[in-house]
């Protein structure tokens, strides 16, 4: 069965606990981390369904979410009988977006969404989708994520294959705000604004996946680091300053540890040195600003803590395979909506 989160809708966690879990420094690490990596909208659609329906999706993307707008229905990985049911204000997220299916009700036989002439691909970014099987309406957001930043594999494999979260669940507020603001969009008598409908999901998509990784405990990597009293404060330190040429004697002050303790109890936890670790953090820093910055290799070398742009040139080089240039132009392609 999926993991859920907030799942009992009565309950409120106090206001004072939610607001201390958002601003915890595990929360700000995940922040930091989901904003550099990127993740960007593939494609978006707007459903309107009437019972019975049924359909596979085949998964094909890095991460995939649902979102009920109006009506129910249910959704379960491909092969497996467990399955979820969601109401008017729900979401399930797919950090890695498996084949699944999404029916009105269990038991349904599925139709490969691939099949269904219907559905305009036309445009991926505001698509809609009618179906009328006479019954019961649902309306639907489907969306699907990707990213080109090396570690978000990584970061979508953490939590459970389905993640729901549920409408009134405690700090769900402002993903509710933006459900409101999507149901609105699409009820406009013109369609979807594919700009408002593109932004949306990718909010709340983040705030989903946040939400989700919040919840896991690992005993290794980057989680396992952010929720680590001792070493939050070193990575958050690198993480807003990569500029700063960090000493180990600075990061193992902050963890309060002697540098022996904090070398070895870092490098467990992530598999990398501080310095290691400090040289990747500026690389995806650095991919961030080329793919989405008209800065010049030199002002990036310098926010990135390098004192020339040649000495940055040659570790970009080392760590990607291509020149700074080269990325940025290779970036430039990359179809995107």
């Amino acid at each position: 069965m999926a993991s859920r989160i907030g799942i009992k809708r009565s309950r409120r966690a106090p206001e004072s606990t939610l607001l201390d879990a958002e601003r915890s420094p595990k929360a700000q690490l995940i922040g930091q981390v989901l904003d550099t990596l990127r993740f960007q909208g593939w494609f978006f659609c707007i459903s309107e369904l009437g019972a019975p329906w049924a359909f596979k999706l085949p998964g094909d993307r890095l991460a995939a979410l649902h979102a009920v707008l109006e009506g129910e229905c249910v959704v379960h990985l491909a092969g497996q009988k467990d399955h979820v049911r969601l109401g008017a204000g729900d979401i399930v997220l797919l950090p890695r977006d498996n084949v699944h299916v999404v029916a009105d009700r269990p038991g349904r036989a599925a139709v490969p969404v691939e099949a269904v002439a219907a559905i305009d691909r036309r445009d991926r970014i505001a698509t809609t989708f009618a179906y009328d099987g006479g019954g019961a309406r649902t309306r639907l957001l489907t969306a699907s994520f990707i990213s080109d930043a090396a570690m978000a594999k990584a970061v979508v494999s953490a939590p459970p294959a389905m993640v729901v979260l549920r409408h009134g669940s405690a700090g769900s507020d402002r993903i509710s705000a933006m459900l409101t603001l999507v149901r609105q969009e699409a009820s406009q008598a013109g369609g979807a604004s594919s700009a408002v409908l593109r932004r949306a999901a990718e909010i709340l998509f983040i705030q989903t996946l946040h939400r989700a990784l919040m919840g896991v405990r690992a005993d290794s990597g980057w989680l396992a680091a952010a929720a680590d009293e001792r070493l939050t404060g070193p990575l958050i330190a690198m993480h807003t300053q990569p500029e700063h040429r960090w000493t180990l004697a600075e990061l193992s002050e902050l963890a309060h540890l002697s540098r022996t303790a904090f070398f070895n109890r870092f490098q467990a936890h992530l598999g990398q040195t501080p310095g290691e670790y400090l040289q990747w953090w500026r690389m995806q820093l650095a991919a961030q600003r080329l793919r989405e910055t008209g800065e010049s290799v030199g002002e990036i070398a310098t926010a990135v803590g390098y004192e020339s742009a040649s000495a940055f040139a040659r570790a970009f080089k080392r760590a990607t395979g291509r020149s700074p240039n080269g990325f940025r132009s290779t970036a430039e392609k990359i179809e995107l909506p």
